[in-house]
């Protein structure tokens, strides 16, 4: 059982209450493996035409904006949404829905100095803990 998984099953065990936060845990937990950590998919989320929205997310000055699950699908780009969505049981549409509601969330956690730069030495075990900490109020 490699790291992931492990973080995963504790993640899960501490949101079994909530099926769709365990679900967009996986998912955000996937993305940052695929793409090589929170920072890379924090660039190909803006690369992907997200930059204003994702600088609400990471802002100290403002609230978050929201995000439709159509505009995580196109940034991240069908494939790459469409591999995380397989491997957690969903299809890209759950995903992207999911993610619509749960990564600016994620993301300012991520960034709190108000940074992008900040969630570059996040990693899996990060995530883990903020999603629990946040979620699990």
């Amino acid at each position: 059982m490699n790291l992931m998984d492990t973080l995963i099953g504790a993640a899960s065990s501490a949101l079994s209450s909530s099926g769709s936060q365990n679900t967009a845990l996986q998912l955000v937990m996937q993305l940052m493996q695929q793409n090589g950590g929170a920072g890379n998919l924090i660039n190909q989320l803006q690369q992907g035409g997200l930059g204003d929205i994702l600088n609400s997310w990471i802002s100290n000055q403002s609230s978050n904006e929201s995000v439709s699950a159509s505009q995580i699908q196109d940034a991240l780009g069908g494939g790459t949404l469409e591999k995380a969505a397989s491997s957690v049981g969903v299809d890209s549409a759950q995903a992207g829905n999911l993610l619509s509601q749960y990564l600016p969330q994620i993301i300012d956690s991520l960034t709190p100095n108000g940074s992008a730069a900040d969630a570059d030495g996040f990693g899996l075990d990060d995530i883990a803990r903020i999603v629990m900490q946040n979620f699990l109020k």
